[in-house]
């Protein structure tokens, strides 16, 4: 039963990313990942084709376990994809002194299937009172920017400040980042997620061979994941307008989520650290 139930998310999660036609599908997409980095990028498009208004889950027991909340009655679960893991041995063709000399841990191999768990969202949920987040900060339009200078070191990646003309917020050009000065905290940290985006996902080789829009789109797709995650706003319609159709689409998104739930995490981790 499994099997088919895995089948079908899949088959739904394939029509999910074929039916986004326009920036504001693709738009709303990215919002979901920034509520929900912890998750795949294909979970998290799994829970916002269930419930697009979901705005934070927990299986059942966890409900329970760690909130003191209980799901209500008659309320279905979001499914999602869960991996599981498990040994099957290795068939060898060689001779019984030969099988002798192995380890017993060399005779198997690890294989990973998915089969359906179901999540629920917090509205679906009753009892006690969620713990709120301190979001108090003292700038909210500079403390994110300590971070991410921190993050781009840690890359070993070269980043000036300078003056630039002609309407340019910044460039990467294989291990160094240039931004424009004159740019505010906020801006700064938008722009420099940004051409970070290019410098880890667009090597020569992959720059060679995608597209100018795709790489846009891709950079500024981590901005925005990133930025909205912590409900600093910046406009990205000029790159997430250019979405088409002709797109490898799933390959994008995977590598979006991926990179903007690490940048996400390591600030989330700096910034627990400073207020410690």
């Amino acid at each position: 039963m499994s099997k088919f139930k895995t089948r079908e998310l899949l088959e739904k999660l394939d029509k999910k990313i074929e039916s986004v036609q326009s920036s504001e599908e693709f738009q709303s997409i990215l919002e979901t990942f920034s509520k929900f980095h912890s998750y795949s990028y294909h979970n998290s498009l799994l829970i916002l084709t269930q419930k697009p208004e979901a705005s934070f889950v927990a299986g059942f027991k966890q409900w329970q376990q760690k909130f003191n909340r209980y799901v209500k009655k008659g309320e279905n679960g979001i499914a999602i994809l869960a991996p599981f893991s498990y040994k099957k041995r290795i068939e060898k063709t060689s001779n019984d002194s030969e099988k002798a000399k192995d380890s017993d841990e060399e005779n198997y191999v690890k294989k990973t299937y998915f089969k359906p768990v179901y999540v629920f969202d917090v509205s679906q949920t009753e009892g006690a009172d969620l713990p709120e987040i301190d979001t108090s900060l003292d700038n909210k339009h500079q403390y994110l920017l300590n971070p991410i200078l921190s993050l781009v070191n840690e890359k070993g990646v070269k980043l000036k400040f300078e003056s630039l003309k002609n309407g340019l917020d910044g460039y990467s050009k294989g291990g160094e980042i240039v931004i424009n000065k004159a740019l505010n905290p906020t801006e700064k940290a938008a722009v420099i997620i940004h051409e970070l985006a290019h410098e880890i996902l667009h090597s020569r080789e992959e720059r060679a061979v995608l597209t100018k829009e795709v790489k846009e789109l891709e950079a500024e797709a981590v901005s925005f994941v990133v930025m909205d995650h912590y409900n600093l706003e910046i406009k990205s319609d000029q790159y997430l307008a250019l979405y088409k159709e002709s797109y490898d689409l799933k390959d994008s998104l995977k590598r979006i989520s991926k990179l903007a739930t690490s940048i996400i995490s390591y600030c989330d981790q700096n910034l627990k650290t400073k207020k410690s």
